[in-house]
């Protein structure tokens, strides 16, 4: 159980930050919720709002995926970049009239640095984050259109959160304790003659529940018969490596019980990733983690190395769209074909 802690903190608006399990509340004297918001929307459990600021835009997932800029934007993309996958939050702030940017940065920031998080990235403007204005849409755009909200909620998170003159603040961070991890990216942008806009997203570390598909030999023998090839989803291995985990141990039985019942059958072991990431990066640990399935078979299941071959092909051959967590999950696949 964690231990509950109270800080005060004098910065400005910011007159209180208290942490007791997850819960945060940055900024003071802000309600959870007010008038204003958006329905069916509130605050963070983790991280409260700048005072008088108002909801307009909102997801909660029991399971999602938030990108974590770790550098700056270079070359047309976010040129660091990690997914935290687990339970997520969406919030979209538009903040008071008259309150800068950095204003409303530094309160969140002090608030979330006394709570213990530390900063994995930061930047600001068009120097530090390489361009404010692509750097904010990189990070708002994919993730516009989950966000609830009408239309005009809609136009005023575009026209706030998206600030051509490159007043954007963008930091990552982190908090670790005892029963987890918690990533979190504020996104803060301002646009003369307009408010200033909040993006902050959390996501707080969990495995996706596995073991809902179960894969035997006979149900691999008829995918493979009637399609040429199965997508195993029982392959699960370490996050961003090539390394089964010992959930895999099922399906890799069903695999090598086919390869034994049908001795002239020979396969193809393809890796497949979703697009989060640089291409080489991702067509190597695809290939690494079909070479992983390969060596398995061969090592534990003695399947002869003759009938197998490895090869992965990234992010080329997608199944659903990625622009979706749940999307991202299905493109993450091996599969097994027939050569």
């Amino acid at each position: 159980m964690l231990v509950s802690h109270t800080f005060s903190v004098h910065v400005r608006r910011l007159a209180w930050v208290s942490i007791a399990g997850w819960l945060l509340a940055c900024c003071a004297h802000a309600a959870s919720t007010t008038s204003g918001d958006l329905p069916g929307s509130h605050d963070s459990k983790v991280i409260h709002r700048f005072a008088g600021s108002t909801i307009v835009g909102y997801q909660a997932a029991d399971y999602g995926e938030v990108t974590l800029p770790l550098g700056a934007y270079r070359h047309h993309q976010i040129s660091k970049s990690e997914p935290a996958r687990g339970e997520i939050r969406r919030i979209a702030y538009i903040a008071p009239t008259g309150v800068s940017a950095l204003e409303v940065f530094h309160n969140f920031h002090q608030a979330m640095l006394q709570a213990g998080f530390h900063t994995r990235f930061r930047c600001h403007g068009n120097n530090g984050c390489g361009s404010g204005y692509a750097m904010a849409k990189a990070i708002y755009a994919p993730v516009a259109n989950q966000l609830s909200g009408g239309l005009h909620q809609k136009i005023l998170r575009n026209n706030t959160l998206l600030a051509s003159g490159g007043d954007v603040y963008v930091e990552t961070t982190r908090l670790k304790k005892a029963d987890g991890v918690l990533d979190s990216v504020l996104l803060v942008s301002h646009q003369n003659g307009r408010p200033t806009g909040i993006l902050i997203q959390t996501a707080r570390h969990a495995p996706m529940k596995t073991g809902e598909v179960k894969i035997d030999a006979d149900a691999l023998d008829r995918s493979l018969t009637s399609s040429g090839h199965m997508a195993l989803r029982g392959i699960h291995f370490a996050h961003d490596r090539s390394t089964l985990t010992k959930t895999s141990d099922p399906t890799l039985s069903a695999m090598a019980e086919l390869l034994k019942r049908k001795p002239a059958l020979k396969v193809f072991i393809v890796g497949h990733t979703d697009n989060t990431g640089t291409l080489e990066h991702n067509l190597s640990l695809s290939r690494r983690r079909a070479q992983s399935v390969m060596h398995a078979l061969i090592q534990r299941f003695h399947i002869a190395a003759t009938r197998l071959a490895a090869e992965g092909v990234g992010p080329y051959a997608p199944v659903a769209s990625n622009a979706t967590a749940a999307g991202r999950a299905m493109n993450r696949r091996v599969e097994m074909v027939v050569r």
